[in-house]
């Protein structure tokens, strides 16, 4: 038995490390790992930002470990590996290099990654941040790199993100970065500085998941600091007082000559009308038997629709098999936020195991529910694949399941098995899953509901059971009419798309043109009727906001393209905006440039000697070596000579592209094409000793291959020069 259970602490430490991992290696051998890397500090400064939270998370890593594989200890490349929630908008990357504060530049990422890893050149910049797609889990995973991270010298990065609040009633909400810090591979840290930072309201925050070690008011700096313990698979959230004070907020920014905004408005006043809900929640999660999803955020996100979907007259309980069965409460409890509150805090911080638990949380379920009063509802969370049984036995244990519990009682049941292979059913002629007819059973015979997590997004059937017999808007719209203008562009804000909550603000983003005043209507639908609020907002109501309303702005609308069907022309729209607002995404990268390496630099300079490259880095915002052609220029000497250059004409171009190369006649390079995902199309042959020379590039890949429609790259490559222009086919 003892050996068992070390077997399965060995799976579960092996699989949570994928929580966030911190490593070290040789740099260009990243298959040959060590895991040894200190966490020494971490701090995090919040900033409300209307309806946004400002995250600014300040660490310091080190590396002291003597491990017999590696050769050379200055070589070693630094990774972080996390995540954030896919609505994160991440928009800032910097490092300190000796006493000096580096901040990021965005390049198209494929460039970023080239720039920083590439082998052929003596040149290696210190770091670099990209990130993924978002999963199943909505989380988003991100990499840091940093070089070199010697031994006994310490490196500190700061990344700064902006999250969309959680509204609830009269505050705002926002998970904290806990998980990210910690590793189950690594030595880790033992607590995170928080620091919240307000303009106005001084109101103390609340830490809700984690007990507070230390907590106090600066008042002479506008803060609150504590410090929090950091502890393995902790979800610690932030309550901040709302922005809402009466029934609205308005917030306005201008920048490039458009106006940005965020508004949170409380929808119009409906009574709930149902039967209050009593529900018994059961989590039977085997670790392995589900991709795409992590028990941990299951709960998570199970708390947040909790708390926007019940009120204090429903009552619920939850139930989680562990090693052992934890049970949230004694008794059933009002879905108040500090009830649910007090038992998420209690069920969560714990490592699910690597077996299923079926027969015994159902048996706790009726043990719970045997002397209680009124009807209840109990809601499975299963991915079990260990019931034996087949055919009339399966019908049998069913029956068996729905006889533990008193008539009335509703079973319902979410199946998130979904790693074994659909099994045919030949008396009802298609496949279906490993247990569908076992649960099917159960929850038809109780009029439950049966979902899968194969077909349908955890999100979405949160979403569908508890908002299922309860009031609440279907749909919102909120109109905005000013003087003259009108509003547009808008996002709205809301986890649960198409179920809002009848006590919740409802924030949106949006860009508006026009003046003051502008009259405001919201439109509410229930199930029952339409409502309408409407009221006028002045201009001595707007509250001043800072620029992350319109990069909150951005980051929404890149993440609304990122949905649309993959197409080059959305990829190259993504690109540009990513780099132009510096905001990262999939196709996007910072890169952190070595002041004594610049990109793109010529050492031949006769006013330049000591190699500095000065402002010649390509794609930097507002460079002003970006010609009109679409072409990237270098920055001219004093006799007006152009160093180095690559444009292209015409562009864009159907038939062929003349490519016209300027560099030093001494200078050897090389000319490719890559596409949008960073592969390489082809080479161009250039002719060495040339100064001046032009390419024609057809269109083709070196297959011969006619490419479509879309945007590419051409890059030029030479020792420590790296240039970049884009064109486009139209076919």
């Amino acid at each position: 038995m003892k050996f068992y259970k070390l077997i399965i602490a060995l799976f579960l430490w092996v699989t949570l490390a994928e929580a966030g991992t911190y490593s070290v290696y040789e740099a260009n051998y990243p298959d040959v790992k060590d895991y040894n890397v200190n966490v020494d500090s971490a701090k995090l400064v919040i900033i409300p930002r209307g309806n946004f939270i400002e995250m600014n998370l300040t660490m310091t890593v080190s590396y002291d470990f003597e491990s017999w594989f590696f050769k050379n200890y200055n070589e070693l490349e630094f990774l972080w590996e996390f995540s954030l929630p896919e609505e994160a908008i991440l928009h800032d990357f910097a490092i300190w290099l000796d006493d000096s504060l580096l901040s990021a530049t965005m390049l198209d990422r494929w460039t970023a990654e080239l720039l920083f890893s590439d082998v052929s050149s003596p040149v290696r910049h210190p770091g670099l941040l990209t990130q993924g797609w978002a999963n199943r889990d909505g989380q988003v995973s991100y990499a840091l790199k940093l070089f070199p991270l010697k031994r006994q010298e310490k490196r500190r990065f700061q990344i700064q993100y902006l999250l969309p609040a959680r509204p609830s009633v009269g505050a705002l909400r926002a998970w904290l970065p806990t998980t990210q810090l910690i590793s189950a591979k690594s030595p880790g840290i033992d607590t995170l500085h928080v620091v919240y930072q307000y303009e106005t309201n001084a109101s103390e925050p609340l830490v809700v998941g984690c007990e507070v070690l230390k907590k106090a008011h600066v008042p002479a700096r506008s803060s609150w600091e504590m410090t929090l313990p950091l502890e393995f698979d902790q979800f610690a959230e932030i309550i901040l007082p709302s922005p809402v004070e009466d029934s609205f907020f308005f917030s306005t920014y201008r920048k490039n000559e458009e106006n940005y905004y965020h508004l949170a408005v409380y929808p119009p006043t409906v009574a709930k009308i149902q039967q209050p809900r009593n529900i018994l929640v059961l989590i039977d999660f085997n670790r392995y038997n589900t991709d795409g999803l992590d028990g941990e955020f299951l709960l998570s996100y199970l708390k947040e629709t909790v708390q926007q979907a019940l009120s204090e007259e429903d009552s619920i309980n939850v139930i989680v098999a562990y090693e052992n069965l934890v049970q949230g409460a004694e008794n059933w409890v009002a879905c108040s936020e500090e009830n649910i509150d007090a038992m998420f805090t209690k069920v969560l911080q714990r490592s699910f195991p690597g077996y299923s638990t079926f027969q015994p949380i159902i048996v706790k379920a009726a043990q719970f529910l045997k002397n209680k009063q009124g009807t209840a509802e109990i809601l499975l969370f299963t991915n079990t694949d260990e019931i034996g049984l087949y055919g009339s036995s399966r019908d049998i244990m069913a029956d068996q399941v729905i006889g533990m519990f008193k008539p009335g009682t509703r079973l319902h049941v979410i199946d998130l098995e979904n790693k074994s292979n659909l099994v045919y059913n030949s008396d009802k002629g298609y496949y279906e899953s490993q247990l569908h007819s076992f649960w099917g059973r159960m929850t038809y015979n109780t009029g439950g509901n049966l979902f899968f997590l194969r077909y349908n997004e955890i999100k979405s059937i949160l979403s569908a059971f508890f908002y299922e017999a309860i009031s609440h808007f279907e749909t919102v719209e909120v109109q905005l009419r000013f003087q003259a203008g009108y509003a547009h562009s808008t996002h709205l804000m809301a986890l649960h798309e198409g179920y809002y909550p009848l006590n919740f603000p409802i924030m949106q983003v949006g860009k508006f043109t026009g003046e003051f005043p502008v009259d405001v209507k919201i439109f509410g639908k229930t199930r029952e009727n339409k409502v309408v609020k409407q009221f006028t907002i002045e201009e001595t109501d707007v509250t001043p906001g800072t620029e992350a309303i319109a990069t909150s702005w951005y980051g929404d609308h890149i993440r609304t393209l990122l949905r649309y069907p993959y197409d080059p022309i959305t990829v190259g729209d993504i690109i540009n905006l990513s780099i132009e607002q510096n905001i990262l995404s999939p196709y996007s990268g910072f890169i952190v440039l070595d002041p004594n390496n610049q990109q793109a630099q010529d050492n031949e300079d006769p006013n330049n000697p000591n190699g500095d490259s000065g402002d010649k880095t390509d794609w930097n915002n507002g460079d002003p070596t970006r010609d009109e052609g679409g072409g990237m220029t270098d920055v001219e000497n004093t006799d007006g000579v152009v160093l180095l250059n690559i444009s292209a004409y015409p562009n864009p171009f159907s038939d062929h592209v003349n490519i016209l190369v300027q560099k030093p006649a001494e200078t050897d390079i090389e000319v490719f094409v890559f596409n949008v995902r960073g592969q390489k199309v082809c080479s161009l042959e250039i002719q060495p000793g040339l100064p001046e020379q032009t390419v024609i590039w057809d269109g083709h890949d070196e297959e011969g291959n006619l490419l479509s429609s879309g945007v590419y790259f051409i890059v030029m490559r030479g020792e420590k020069i790296n240039k970049v222009i884009k064109v486009m086919i139209l076919r």
